[in-house]
Order: structure tokens, then C-alpha cells, then sequence
């Protein structure tokens, strides 16, 4: 019983919907959808800039080997002496045409003779006609920072922001509709003995069974030994423990002083099947609807061919006395 209680009792707070407020969750929203288009905006633009400077490279080195002639290299097979202002006049040229086809390449030196890179600078070693040998010193840019970042991943952020807005404030007024709805509560139910009209029923709005004097008396007894003595097995072919019997006497004597009865007190001993009998036929009604729980509040039946032999514990499952309620003790 304290375990379903403590389950209800999440129940309930599961049930409960949390705050949701439409305007900070819209500004999470932008705030997220900002970052991701940022970052892939940034990611995409780094590789396209990457193979800009690849395609750049390729076309220098296709430039290059075409124009060898005419580029004023010297040419010491031929006794060819190099043409310093050509080889210069043809750097700019070809930077201004780099530059035109916005490839971020500038091309620094170019001679057969051996030249060492500085800096930023790197080195390229072109095999042409002749078994000529061509260096190249050239520069690579660096991505401009404006090529990073882009106003579109800003408007990207403000079109999706407008889109779900409804989204978020319909999700709002729904939780605010939902939490201005009363509380459904769960009934907790437990079994109720009343010695006023001598009847037992399961819940506050149980069906009423009613109960003769002796298997009522028993019943509650049973209840509070189930409680007081966990350990003990009652069985059919003992003795009915004295502490048992004290409790049925107890409420006996209460039945009397409700005015219910002016006999003797019974002998609980005897008869004891065909009161416990009595008592299963009332549970079964008391239950009808609710079967599930009525296991901890029934004594165990006894099955199998020559079963009165055997060892056979009649008592009940309750496991503390928040499980019944005894109106009238």
C-alpha cells in the first residue's frame, strides 16, 4: 500500500505540465539556429576557398609551362642570358590576370636558379621543355574575414525564428489552458470495516457488503494480527492462536457496546471454514470491480486433494494498518 501510494503520488506530479514561456524559447531557438548556420556558413566557405587556391596553383603551373618562351628566362644549353625586366614585366602581367579571375595567388619570383621561399612564401618547381628547370616563388591570401561570415546565415535565423513562432505560442497557450484545468485527484483506496452498520467496502464510494456478528468480528481480527504478528502461520489444523482470539473477543465486545447484539460471545474456534467462507464471499463482493487489490485482504484458500493436512496459512497479506480503515473501534 505505501508503494502505491508513493506511485500515485509521482503520478501526480508527472502529470503536472511544466512552465513554458513562448519568448525565451524562441529566443533559444534563434540563438541555436544562428550558430549551426554560422558554423556551416564558415565550414563551406573555407572549402570553397580551399579549392579556389587549388584550381589558382594549377592554372600557374598550365600558365607557366605555355609561356616558358616567352617568359625571359636564361637558357644555358642555348647560351640564352636571362632578361631580368622581361621575366618582371611578365610577374605582373600574370599577377593582374590571377587577380582578375579573383584567385587568391601572386606569384613573388621566377628563374632557373635556385631561390629560397621566406615567410608566407612557398616554392614550386616546374620540369619544362629542355630539361629546363623553372622555380617559382609565389604567395597564397589568406581567407578575408568577411568571406567568413555572411549575412545570410542572419537571415537564414530570423526566417526560421518567424516560422516557428506560432509553433511555440500555440504550444504555450495549450500548457497555460492545461494548467488552469483543475486537478484531477486519484482515489487512494483501502478497505474500510465499519462496525456501525457492520459492513466492509473497498474505497470511500466502495459498494457496501454487510458481514454477520462472528466472521465480521474474526475478519478484523485477522486484519490486526496480520500487522501485529507478520511471522505467525495460521493454519487450519492448530489451534486458532490465543492472541487471535482475544482480538475477535475484543471486537465482539464492541459490537455489543454499539448495540448490535446482547449474546454470548461465540467460539471462534469452531466452524472456522465456513467462517472463513463467509468472510471470502463478502471480499469477493467488496472486490467485484476491483480484483487487482483484493490479494492482501483475502485469506488464501486451501487447494489440492487432501489439502486440510496440509500445511495451509489462512492469514492475510496487509502489511501495516494504513491498509484498512475501522470505523467505530
Amino acid at each position: 500500500m505505501k508503494i502505491r501510494r508513493v506511485i500515485l503520488s509521482l503520478m501526480r506530479k508527472k502529470s503536472q505540465p511544466e512552465k513554458f514561456d513562448a519568448h525565451r524559447a524562441i529566443a533559444y531557438f534563434g540563438a541555436v539556429t544562428l550558430i549551426v548556420s554560422v558554423v556551416a556558413f564558415y565550414f563551406g566557405a573555407i572549402s570553397s576557398w580551399q579549392q579556389t587556391q587549388t584550381t589558382a596553383l594549377s592554372q600557374l603551373k598550365t600558365r607557366i609551362a605555355l609561356d616558358s618562351q616567352y617568359i625571359g628566362l636564361a637558357n644555358p644549353l642555348l647560351e640564352v642570358p636571362a632578361d631580368k625586366s622581361k621575366t618582371q614585366e611578365y610577374i605582373e602581367a600574370l599577377n593582374t590576370k590571377l587577380q582578375q579571375q579573383n584567385y587568391p595567388l601572386r606569384v613573388k619570383r621566377i628563374g632557373i636558379d635556385s631561390i629560397e621561399a621566406s615567410g608566407h612564401e612557398a616554392h614550386l618547381q616546374l620540369s619544362l621543355p629542355g630539361a629546363t628547370s623553372v622555380n617559382v616563388i609565389y604567395s597564397m591570401q589568406t581567407m578575408p574575414f568577411a568571406t567568413r561570415v555572411s549575412a545570410l546565415s542572419l537571415f537564414v535565423t530570423l526566417v526560421a525564428m518567424l516560422l516557428v513562432w506560432p509553433w511555440f505560442k500555440a504550444m504555450q497557450t495549450k500548457i497555460i489552458r492545461m494548467q488552469a484545468q483543475p486537478e484531477q485527484e486519484i482515489e487512494q483506496k483501502y478497505l474500510v470495516v465499519d462496525l456501525a452498520d457492520k459492513t466492509i467496502r473497498f474505497g470511500e464510494h466502495g459498494e457496501r457488503v454487510k458481514l454477520a456478528n462472528k466472521p465480521l468480528c474474526f475478519y478484523l481480527a485477522l486484519l490486526e494480527f496480520a500487522v501485529e504478528h507478520s511471522n505467525v502461520t495460521l493454519n487450519q489444523n492448530k489451534d486458532v492462536p490465543e492472541d487471535l482470539l482475544e482480538l475477535a473477543h475484543k471486537y465482539f465486545a464492541r459490537l455489543i457496546e454499539l448495540g448490535h447484539t446482547i449474546r454470548k460471545r461465540p467460539n471462534f474456534s469452531n466452524s472456522l471454514e465456513k467462517t472463513l467462507s463467509e468472510i471470502r464471499a463478502a471480499l469477493d463482493e467488496a472486490f467485484a470491480s476491483d480484483g487487482e487489490y483484493k490479494d492482501p485482504y483475502y485469506p488464501p484458500k486451501a487447494h489440492g486433494e487432501g489439502s486440510r493436512s496440509r500445511v495451509h496459512h489462512y492469514g492475510l497479506g496487509v502489511e501495516d494498518s494504513q491498509s484498512f480503515i475501522i470505523i467505530g473501534k
